[in-house]
């Protein structure tokens, strides 16, 4: 019987964590087109502090070349040299494209007044944990949107909270919006999938490819340790979506966010402390030593 080929298209939280939890009996191949992964939590707070804060890892994937073309039906990927690169099972973990958000965010940055929204209301968790950090620099910030009801009332009383007592007021309109990120060119837009996290029999989409799911690390980072489990047998059962998030509020205390409303669960958990403004720095180290694994954060 031939040996299963899996092949893995991008190297971020969810391509690196799919290949690290594929076992042995699979031959697995990860293509990217750089030898590096971004962490973009410590990258946002190195753009807030310009310290010197280390965002990126070395990282060894199998191919290390720019993807030319994807044939679905097939499962094979042709990459810049024109080699063809085929498997029984394919896992699209390419993320999007970034370069349009993080060209707004940096422009915010340098203004001393700045009215924050999204332009996908899934991408809140960013607008607010930006605006908790101008807050921070003595910036005049405000912020307009439904404050992450789409989480549940809970999270978003509490988060509404920490927004007035760090002086963030709400405002009627905004001048600083943040753009969605963009779809991969090569695929060309987001994908839907089923229980499993397939798009169709077989190939796989994981990360901020998948339509409809916020485009967030920690949850990209257990899409690639299920798919990776689930092929090789050691679980069957669907996939059950969380949110989680840690939004400093850059006075010594963050906000830990829990739920799965959006998918709709009815769990929801919101716990501010001293503790997990420390975890969050943590986290923000931990994934550059570890070159993106989850490893133990798994059961945050």
């Amino acid at each position: 019987m031939e040996t299963e080929k899996v092949v893995i298209v991008g190297a971020g939280y969810s391509g690196l964590n799919a290949y690290y939890e594929l076992g042995n009996h699979v031959v697995k191949t990860l293509i990217a087109d750089k030898a590096q992964l971004v962490f973009y939590t410590a990258y946002l707070q190195k753009l807030m502090s310009n310290k010197n804060i280390k965002y990126t890892a070395n990282i060894k994937p199998t191919i290390t070349s720019k993807v030319k073309e994807i044939d679905l039906e097939r499962k094979t990927v042709k990459i810049e040299n024109g080699t063809e690169i085929q498997g029984h099972k394919l896992i699209l973990a390419m993320g999007c494209k970034r370069e349009r958000q993080l060209d707004i965010i940096g422009r915010i940055i340098g203004k001393d007044r700045v009215s924050i929204s999204v332009e996908n209301h899934l991408d809140e968790y960013l607008g607010i944990q930006l605006a908790f950090y101008l807050r921070k620099l003595n910036k005049e910030v405000s912020y307009y949107g439904p404050v992450l009801k789409w989480l549940g009332e809970k999270v978003s009383t509490k988060v509404l909270e920490l927004l007035e007592k760090n002086g963030i007021r709400l405002s009627e309109k905004s001048d600083d919006i943040i753009p969605a990120c963009d779809p991969n060119e090569i695929i060309g837009d987001f994908l839907p999938i089923n229980d499993k996290l397939e798009y169709k029999n077989d190939v796989f989409v994981i990360g901020d490819m998948i339509k409809n799911y916020p485009k967030l690390g920690e949850l990209a980072m257990r899409e690639g340790i299920y798919v990776g489990r689930l092929i090789s047998r050691k679980i069957n059962e669907s996939f059950k979506p969380i949110f989680i998030n840690i939004i400093d509020t850059g006075k010594g205390e963050a906000i830990h966010i829990r739920s799965n409303v959006p998918w709709n669960g009815n769990f929801e958990s919101v716990r501010v402390s001293k503790l997990r403004a420390i975890m969050k720095r943590f986290i923000e180290r931990y994934y550059i030593i570890r070159k993106g694994k989850m490893g133990i954060l798994y059961n945050l």
